[in-house]
């Protein structure tokens, strides 16, 4: 019948924007960057009331936009260790929950952790059992970067 569905059509525009936000480096996006993520990356900002209308739709749609790809870790400074799909289809943060409830600094970046032998993480306390075997997981997954 040639009926558009608008929300659809709404949810592809806000992820392009997304996609330019992520990999552009025109006056647009310096704006938007200064004004919401300052040093923070995309995945570590959300939605505060007072925030522009445009602005609430980009995180409206921030999840779904970022469960569909990966980051390219380039240097990992841009990139979150444990927040962030950069190595695995998912982030760390899902995939070892109970790691991610202990550890130090959530907002830890790739760049800084396999800086130091051994990683540079530290955990609120001891990993023992099943914790010490994810933790041996991560290590494992990471091993090659």
């Amino acid at each position: 019948m040639g009926v558009l569905n608008l929300g659809v059509h709404n949810k592809c525009l806000l992820s392009k924007w997304l996609f330019k936000l992520i990999n552009g480096d025109g006056v647009w996006q310096k704006l938007l960057k200064n004004k919401y993520l300052r040093d923070k990356t995309l995945t570590q900002v959300q939605y505060i009331p007072g925030d522009s209308q445009f602005w609430a739709g980009l995180m409206k749609v921030k999840g779904e936009f970022l469960s569909m790809g990966r980051f390219d870790l380039g240097d990992g400074s841009q990139v979150c260790f444990w927040e962030d799909s950069w190595i695995t289809p998912r982030p760390f943060k899902t995939l070892f929950p109970s790691l991610y409830n202990i550890v130090r600094k959530k907002s830890a970046y790739v760049r800084t952790v396999p800086s130091m032998t051994p990683l540079n993480v530290a955990f609120r306390r001891s990993l023992m059992g099943v914790n010490l075997q994810a933790w041996h997981d991560v290590v494992a997954t990471i091993a090659d970067v």
